[in-house]
């Protein structure tokens, strides 16, 4: 019995042990939460109170006039990288403009070489006038064109050479008739506000070109009709038609007299006989 007592004796001491430990550590634990609840509480009531300040328009705490600072810094700094942004964005729109603009300035300047080039590389006299048919077809897009100077008695304008139509079929003109006579005496370039593609009067050519030398007018080319894609003249067609009208005349007189010994004669029955014996 004694050995009886003695072990529940021990139990129930382990036991007061156990649910002693037990209690102190939860009590110890609801005394954590208390403080901690304590605390969010009172934060809680430190910032309702800073709201409150904030929404009556009293004076922030230390903390939120440092925060409202950061923000109105934060601002500013937007506002000038948008700043900074559209500057960029302008000049980038600057250069591409002007990128476009020396792309354009290039090509024009490389069209007109590669026409210049083909106009005093021409070989005959046969080669020249096809060379002018080739700068009109394929540089500026004209496809109804004559070249033409006055006859022999220099009075009527005929048809040299032509695109679109047979030399034979263009009509005459005499010097001071309509707008090519007009051309030829005024030696000055004649283009219209508009073109004609679909009903073609040869009276009236969307573009007249004054042929040259010395500064005397020699010839014309009337364009009656341009691709249908053409819709206007760009400045590259004006410097070929300045090309021409200084350089064609002149390389055809000395096609000419290469070949016949003969210059100064710009008469269409010579300029003719020309083209004949080159073919």
């Amino acid at each position: 019995m004694p050995e009886k007592d003695n072990e529940e004796a021990g139990l129930l001491a382990r036991r007061r042990e156990f649910f002693d430990t037990y209690f102190r550590k939860a009590a110890e634990f609801t005394q954590e939460l208390l403080r901690d609840n304590e605390t969010l509480r009172y934060r809680v009531l430190q910032l309702e109170e800073e709201l409150a300040a904030v929404r009556s328009g009293a004076p922030p705490t230390a903390t939120v006039r440092e925060l409202l600072q950061r923000i109105e810094q934060l601002e500013a700094e937007k506002a000038a990288l948008l700043g900074r942004v559209a500057e960029v964005e302008s000049r980038t729109r600057d250069y591409m403009e002007r990128y476009q603009e020396i792309e354009r300035e290039n090509n024009d300047l490389v069209t007109l070489y590669i026409a210049s080039t083909q106009l005093q590389s021409a070989m005959s006299f046969h080669d020249l006038c096809a060379t002018v048919v080739e700068i009109l077809l394929n540089f500026v897009g004209a496809n109804l064109f004559a070249v033409m100077f006055p006859e022999e008695n220099g009075g009527a304008i005929g048809a040299l050479v032509s695109e679109g139509i047979a030399p034979t079929a263009v009509p005459k003109f005499q010097r001071g008739e309509g707008v090519v006579g007009r051309v030829l005496e005024t030696g000055e370039l004649y283009a219209a506000g508009e073109f004609r593609p679909a009903n073609v009067d040869f009276a009236h050519p969307s573009v007249c070109v004054p042929l040259k030398i010395r500064g005397s007018t020699v010839g014309v080319i009337p364009i009656w009709r341009f691709l249908g894609q053409k819709e206007a003249l760009q400045d590259v067609d004006l410097r070929i038609f300045d090309m021409l009208t200084h350089h064609a005349a002149p390389a055809i007189s000395m096609a000419r007299l290469a070949e016949q010994g003969n210059i100064g004669d710009f008469s269409l029955g010579v300029l003719r006989s020309c083209l004949c014996e080159s073919a």
